[in-house]
């Protein structure tokens, strides 16, 4: 029996958040031409409102209803819901505040609801799992694996901020660990997951490799426990390089997969187009690592990591999430009763209907945004240089107006379907 998917505040909070991720975005850069006042809690704010704010809210009402659907499971209850989504909130207002001011209680207490809710919501799907008679596949597995991974990254910043840790890797490779759990490991196998069932479903047809898929997903959970570990023991040419080299061999098998997937069939789509030239950017952390771990200084090892968050976050992480609520925000089940989120094409029960897949995104666009991701990511590693600034101002500001046509793209079809299902109940009246 297919289970009914339901629209959840999370939803809506994810894209507010990524909006106020965009306004942040754009004052920083502005601070960078001094342009406006510098504020200290800026720069730290404008990367985690579209990370913990924008992706975990998506990923927090997303992988219960998928991990349900997947295994045949009853949904967790509505007040389940609610739990979470005002405890991860108000934990991450506390999170925020307690960085941003200086307040280490602040900073504690928000970080501990956070690290409970990741702990609550990956019993809830291991429950699923066991009382499933499905078999879970590959999808199901990174899913788990990525909230367990989630739990490190968190611990991990407890020791970044007013609790340092003397660990052997000090307190940059604590920084690094906490950034590979929080980026490759929760959101980035995560995502993978979600897109091995949807990429084949944007082209209507089936994925290319089922067998691929199953050999990088263990390749994926072989190399992410040594890319959280190794930074922080002070083990980054051994440790840490083999994870490297496990992750990206499941990366590139992935990323063959997709490819072929796509080459399998003449239809074609922007939002697939777009999720599909993303992922060649998460080649660009994994090409650049190895730089910074044998010490191969070409530019300041600080300019490496910031070029490299930069191709991971907006590069391959914003696309998927803006492709994501395009496809998804509008056909959610309205949070009224029994109203759906659009017209008589829509199913409670299937999130992407057949057929379904808006046209909102040209070929042209996805040029100019990847254009300008390589742009700005160019400007990253030679931020010192006064010519730097030639490029951060028309790659930003490409990059912030596809950013804003996106999400108002995504409000734009959900409004469309509920005037047209409104109308249409009208008219049968």
């Amino acid at each position: 029996m297919a289970r009914h998917l339901r629209f959840t505040p999370f939803h809506l909070a994810g894209a507010l958040f990524l909006l106020a991720g965009l306004v942040l975005a754009v004052y920083h850069g502005l601070e960078q031409f001094n342009l406006v006042p510098r504020l200290g809690w800026v720069s730290w704010s404008h990367i985690h409102f579209v990370t913990v704010g924008g992706f975990t809210q998506l990923l927090f009402g997303m992988l219960p209803q998928l991990t349900a659907r997947k295994l045949d499971r009853p949904l967790p209850s509505k007040h389940y819901d609610w739990l979470n989504f005002i405890g991860l909130n108000g934990g991450f207002l506390l999170l925020w505040y307690g960085r941003g001011w200086g307040h280490t209680w602040a900073f504690d207490g928000g970080l501990i609801a956070i690290w409970l809710l990741v702990a609550g919501l990956l019993v809830v799907m291991l429950r699923m799992v066991m009382q499933s008679d499905r078999a879970w596949n590959a999808t199901t597995g990174l899913y788990l694996v990525s909230l367990f991974v989630f739990l490190w990254g968190i611990t991990y910043a407890y020791g970044l901020f007013a609790h340092v840790w003397q660990v052997p890797g000090g307190w940059l490779g604590l920084r690094e660990a906490h950034v590979h759990a929080n980026a490759w490991g929760f959101l980035g196998l995560a995502a993978i997951g979600t897109l091995y069932d949807l990429f084949p479903r944007l082209l209507g047809t089936d994925l290319y490799s089922e067998r691929l898929r199953d050999y990088s997903a263990w390749f994926f959970v072989a190399g992410i426990f040594p890319l959280i570990t190794g930074p922080w023991i002070g083990m980054g040419r051994t440790v840490t390089a083999t994870g490297l080299v496990l992750f990206a061999t499941g990366f590139v098998l992935y990323l063959y997969n997709l490819v072929q997937t796509y080459r399998s069939t003449d239809s074609r789509s922007g939002i697939a187009l777009s999720v599909l030239v993303a992922q060649f950017w998460m080649l660009g952390p994994a090409g650049f690592a190895p730089f910074v771990l044998f010490g191969v200084e070409w530019v300041d090892p600080a300019y490496i990591e910031d070029g490299a968050l930069h191709f991971f976050f907006v590069g391959w992480a914003l696309p998927i999430a803006l492709a994501g609520l395009l496809l998804y925000f509008r056909n959610l089940p309205s949070l009224r009763e029994g109203g759906l989120g659009g017209s008589i094409s829509v199913d409670a029960t299937d999130l992407l209907p057949d057929g379904v897949i808006p046209s909102v995104i040209s070929t042209w666009m996805v040029w100019v945004w990847n254009i300008a991701i390589l742009v700005v990511g160019v400007g990253f590693f030679y931020q010192d240089l006064s010519w730097s600034a030639y490029l951060f101002g028309p790659g930003y500001t490409a990059l912030v107006i596809l950013w804003f046509y996106e999400l108002a793209q995504a409000f734009r079809l959900r409004w469309a379907l509920q005037t047209d299902s409104e109308t249409t109940t009208d008219t049968r009246v």
